[in-house]
C-alpha cells in the first residue's frame, strides 16, 4: 500500500510540474512576452491607400502591458517590476537573491484592424533606444539571469506573424550591460476585416537557488511605430469586364 501511495503522489506531482511549465510565463515556453497578457482593441484602417499612421506622434501606443511574477525561495527574496508609458517608453527589472524566481514584462505597441473589403498591404518601420544587462553572483555558467527584447506581431487566432529578436543576453555568456538602437523595417498583409498587433516585448527573468542571487533589467526608450496602408486593386467582375 505504501509503495503504490508513493506511485501515485510521484504521478500526481509529475502532472502539477508539467501543468506548472505549460503556464503563461513559465520555463517551458522560454517567457519571451510574446503572447499579449490582454487583447486590444485595434484602431480601424478604413481603406485609404497610401495612409500613414505615425505612433506615438499622432496617437498614444494602445498596447501597454506589464505583466509580472514574484516565487522566492523559503529563505530567500525575489523583486519584479516594470514600467510603460504610451508615449514610447518602457523598463523591467527582475532580481532574486538566495533562491526563488522573478519575471518581468513589458509589452508595448499598437492594434490596428483593415476595415475595408480589399486586401491591404502594411509597411511598417519601428525604431527604438535600448540598455540591457544582466548578472549573478556569484558568477555562473548558467542562465541565472536572462533579458529578451522582441519584436513580434500576432494576426487573426493570436497566429504569431512576425518574432524578431532585437536584444538578448544571459548570465551563461557571463555578465554584461549594452546599449543600442534598432531601426526595423518589414511588411504584413492583411485580408478584409483582419486585425494585428504589433508590439514590442521586454522580458527579463531571474532564477536562482540558495546562496546564489541574481538580476536583470531592460530600458527602452524612444519608441517609433510607422506604418503605411496600400491597398489591392479591386477585384473586377463579370459585368465591369463587359463593360
Amino acid at each position: 500500500m505504501i509503495v503504490a501511495s508513493a506511485k501515485i503522489e510521484s504521478c500526481f506531482l509529475a502532472v502539477v510540474g508539467l501543468f506548472l511549465l505549460l503556464l503563461p510565463g513559465g520555463c517551458a515556453n522560454g517567457g519571451s512576452g510574446t503572447e499579449l497578457a490582454v487583447r486590444p482593441v485595434p484602431r480601424a484602417l478604413e481603406g485609404v491607400d497610401g495612409e500613414t499612421i505615425r505612433l506615438p506622434q499622432d496617437e498614444p501606443f494602445s498596447i501597454a502591458l506589464r505583466p509580472l511574477r514574484e516565487a522566492p525561495g523559503l529563505t530567500g527574496g525575489a523583486d519584479a517590476d516594470a514600467h510603460v508609458s504610451r508615449d514610447g517608453n518602457a523598463d523591467a527589472f527582475a532580481r532574486v537573491e538566495n533562491g526563488g524566481s522573478a519575471q518581468a514584462v513589458f509589452q508595448l505597441g499598437h492594434a490596428f484592424q483593415n476595415d475595408s473589403d480589399r486586401q491591404m498591404e502594411l509597411n511598417v518601420r519601428l525604431r527604438c533606444a535600448y540598455e540591457v544587462a544582466a548578472g549573478a553572483t556569484p558568477p555562473s555558467p548558467f542562465p541565472r539571469a536572462k533579458v529578451d527584447l522582441r519584436l513580434c506581431a500576432r494576426g487573426r487566432s493570436n497566429r504569431l506573424l512576425r518574432n524578431l529578436n532585437l536584444a538578448h543576453h544571459s548570465t551563461e555568456e557571463g555578465a554584461a550591460a549594452s546599449t543600442d538602437q534598432k531601426d526595423v523595417r518589414f511588411m504584413l498583409i492583411l485580408s478584409p476585416h483582419e486585425s494585428v498587433s504589433i508590439f514590442v516585448a521586454g522580458t527579463v527573468t531571474a532564477e536562482t537557488r540558495e546562496e546564489q542571487s541574481a538580476e536583470g533589467s531592460i530600458e527602452l526608450s524612444g519608441l517609433e511605430m510607422e506604418v503605411q496602408t496600400k491597398l489591392a486593386p479591386p477585384v473586377r467582375s463579370a459585368d465591369n469586364e463587359q463593360g
